[in-house]
């Protein structure tokens, strides 16, 4: 392993943090949410329809913090670190001070409450956008010469912001090919942004107040958007006078899940029972998904495209291929805008869509600050990797103080209190070299005293290339992949016992759960492993460097709010070098690669490395004269059993992990969903076998089928749904029919399943000897002649 040094490092054990499990469970409850979906973006695709459901269930578990409790959190981001803490602990007090007289003085005071007033007497809601950008905007201008001890005064530079209605406007975004469509009412965009889209002959100001008029928007340059509900049609004046002291009537936060019906659940619209289909036969309930599949948890950790760069391919069949995929993308993209003119879904569910864009827009993006506005009351979300943050409602009208303390808060906060990360992207669409400075650690004369070198790594991220992997959600590690460059790293000397002769280099950024043990320190076992046993040598990932950004504890927010941290997550950036998926294998080759990691992945096993999550996208490869070398890849969700062992507070170990279309059927059930099922080594096996039936199923020749694909419904449902269609799955085992390029390799397939099948059921016990385990449900069925590794 590399360090920030590029050298050996030792393994350093995470300071355990508080897990928050029950003492009783053995196991955390699933995740849900946009993760899931994010998991199979290809597939899926990121029409409303198909992802809504998903978006929900992160949404749904917010955390409640008080309206003025936020905005003095908010107002300390925007200071510097040397104002005094009892400074830093009157802002808020001294913020609504200081805006008082844009509430009841002359001039822009009573332009402003000429426009809220015209607001309140709107019977719609669209007519409504109007009123309420030009209030906001007036109040814009006016806090300009308010100044606050302790906060940045204001600059007119690119920071400057500005409401601009944009609804009917439609807000574009790729996501690993597919084009998501999205109409946010009211966006907050910069100055700039506002001046190239106005209307000609008329003020930044005037047109900010109708939708775009020259070009739409672009969500890079969307600072935050805004999303209205208005049930109740006309709403009480403001009040002749304000003053600091508004006492709210009622504390109020909205209720997703109360207000919405039917509930945020993925429905199931193809019988579980019904008459045998072949492995050509598509559901009702996909028609809309698309027609690409990495088959990744995360997207591949290292760029595991159905379609390598490296594969030779006739000009003739790049050119066919690339007709094909720009008609199905018109195609889509026609069904995604027939789809956002139709009735808006919660507001709570339409802010996290555009929140999930706002993420995918920016590399890095640490968090996000988004606002619904529900008839007169304002609510103020925060949205981090970790989970959300609901502020007590504000009503904008009648306590206008408070609304103008955000609104001076948004025009104050710079690039990174927005959430841009101010190494990765110190302004919106910057992609240009990145300097990370490390410290390098070495031992002096003292042992107990270490001296410490700033080292500089540069790193040149791709991001135009093709196998760049998005995320497209809102919770969880949030991966984001990257073709890389990097002078230093390329520098660095190879360490021999790696076995990969490749120069290239792929970045891996993710959010990893602070109390896990890293992946780093996971490899580093790993390494010492991969040294002493040839199962292992030469199939595992070649990590060349890491670094964790301290100060993106998602904790931080949270502490200061005092709202319960546990399952904080911070940032890490790894850089590895790059591998191929092994889907892109057909026939003999593909059997022998796919054994070989099962080989690797039992011998981790045995010395207490536990990989817990096998899927197709973790299982990559590289060419090593000739000779494709398979890998055991994506150590992040991966515990060491004696680190479990003694970390009492930690991870125990019993971490629901996996993904859902590849978990056996045991951790599939409600005992498991609720954390009281052990993850044991038959549950990767069973894993390894539903990888093996997945891929010869669907990829022929190395590809992904483009039509008539089976499975595809396995990702669009929880884990309950998709154990039922396991279940049916194997009662229908015989009218299944592989790919032509994967006869042989279904064979060996079947005879696994069968073993799952014997044991699916609550009469057979499972052996409790794992060695037994690999022998009968794996090894026993894989032919001889792969056995030994001799293959043509």
């Amino acid at each position: 392993m590399a360090n920030d040094t590029g050298t050996a490092a030792p393994v350093t054990n995470t300071p355990p943090r508080n897990s928050g499990l029950p003492a009783e469970l053995k196991s955390t409850p699933h995740a849900v949410g946009s993760a899931v979906v994010s998991e199979h973006i290809d597939t899926l695709g990121v029409n409303v329809d198909d992802v809504h459901p998903w978006i929900g269930r992160d949404v749904k578990n917010y955390k409640k913090c008080g309206a003025d409790e936020m905005l003095q959190q908010l107002l300390e981001m925007c200071t510097s670190q040397s104002l005094p803490p009892s400074q830093k602990s009157t802002l808020f007090d001294t913020s609504l001070e200081a805006v008082l007289h844009l509430c009841n003085g002359r001039g822009k005071a009573q332009t402003i409450k000429k426009h809220l007033t015209e607001f309140c007497n709107r019977a719609g809601e669209t007519p409504s956008y109007t009123d309420f950008v030009q209030a906001a905007n007036w109040a814009l201008r006016g806090l300009e010469k308010v100044n606050v001890p302790g906060i940045p005064v204001f600059k007119d530079d690119d920071t400057k912001i500005l409401f601009h209605v944009n609804d009917p406007s439609l807000i574009h975004q790729k996501h690993q090919g597919k084009t998501s469509i999205r109409k946010p009412d009211v966006v907050v965009v910069s100055y700039e942004s506002a001046r190239d889209a106005m209307l000609e002959g008329q003020s930044v100001y005037a047109s900010a107040s109708k939708k775009p008029a020259e070009e739409n928007f672009q969500w890079t340059n969307v600072r935050t958007t805004f999303e209205f509900k208005r049930p109740q049609k006309h709403l009480p004046h403001p009040p002749s006078t304000y003053n600091k002291d508004y006492v709210v009537p009622t504390v109020m936060y909205m209720n997703y899940m109360e207000e919405t019906n039917p509930p945020a659940e993925p429905t199931d619209s193809t019988p579980a029972t019904g008459p045998a289909q072949t492995s050509y036969k598509k559901s009702n309930e996909v028609q809309n998904i698309s027609d690409r599949l990495r088959s990744n948890k995360r997207g591949s950790d290292h760029l595991g495209s159905s379609e390598p760069s490296n594969l030779k391919r006739s000009k003739q069949d790049k050119e066919r291929e690339s007709r094909q995929e720009q008609e199905e993308q018109e195609e889509e993209d026609k069904k995604n805008k027939n789809k956002s003119d139709k009735d808006k879904r919660h507001p709570v569910v339409q802010n996290g869509l555009y929140v999930a864009e706002m993420f995918a827009a920016h590399t890095a993006r640490q968090h996000v600050i988004s606002f619904i506005v529900n008839n007169n009351i304002i609510y103020i979300w925060w949205f981090d990797r970790q989970h959300t943050i609901q502020c007590a409602g504000i009503n904008f009208i009648q306590d206008l103080p408070r609304f103008m303390v955000l609104l001076f808060i948004m025009q104050r906060m710079g690039y990174e209190q927005w959430g841009l990360h101010p190494l990765f992207e110190p302004q919106p669409g910057y992609k240009g070299e990145i300097n990370v400075e490390c410290e390098e650690d070495k031992e002096g004369q003292d042992k107990m005293k270490k001296s410490k070198k700033k080292r500089i790594v540069d790193l040149t991220l791709d991001f135009n290339s093709n196998e760049r992997t998005t995320h497209f959600g809102l919770r969880g590690r949030a991966t984001t992949l990257f073709p890389v460059k990097s002078r230093a790293l390329s520098a660095q000397p190879r360490q021999p016992h790696f076995l990969s002769e490749s120069t290239e280099l792929v970045a891996k950024l993710f959010w990893p759960e602070e109390a896990r043990q890293s992946e780093p320190e996971i490899l580093e076992e790993v390494y010492k492993i991969a040294k002493e046993d040839p199962d292992v040598s030469g199939h595992v990932p070649e990590m060349v460097w890491f670094h964790k950004f301290e100060g993106t504890s998602t904790a931080i927010i949270r502490k200061a709010l005092g709202i319960d941290d546990t399952g904080s997550r911070v940032l890490y950036i790894i850089v590895f070098r790059k591998l191929y998926p092994i889907t892109t294998l057909s026939g003999e080759e593909f059997l022998l690669a796919w054994w070989e990691v099962v080989k690797c992945h039992r011998a981790l096993w045995k010395r207490g490395v536990h990989h817990r999550d096998v899927s197709p996208s973790n299982i990559m490869g590289y060419r090593l004269r000739g000779r494709f070398m398979s890998v055991l890849n994506d150590f992040d969700l991966s515990s060491i059993k004696q680190f479990l062992s003694s970390a009492k507070n930690g991870p125990q170990g019993f971490e629901r992990t996996g993904t859902v279309p590849f978990m056996s059927l045991h951790l599939l059930v409600p005992e498991a969903i609720a954390g009281q099922v052990e993850h044991m080594y038959y549950h990767d096996a069973e894993s390894f076998i539903w990888v093996l039936t997945w891929i010869c199923l669907r990829y022929d020749n190395g590809k992904l089928l483009r039509k008539n694909r089976p499975l595809d419904d396995w990702l669009t449902v929880d884990a309950m749904g998709c154990h039922e269609k396991k279940t049916s799955f194997l009662a229908r085992l015989r009218s299944m029919r592989p790919t032509p390029s994967h006869q042989q390799n279904f064979d060996v397939a079947m005879q696994c399943l069968a073993v799952i099948h014997k044991y699916a059921g609550p009469f057979q016990s499972i052996p409790v000897d794992d060695e037994v385990v690999f022998n009968t449900w794996l090894q026993n069925h894989v032919p001889e002649n792969v056995l030994q590794g001799n293959i043509l």
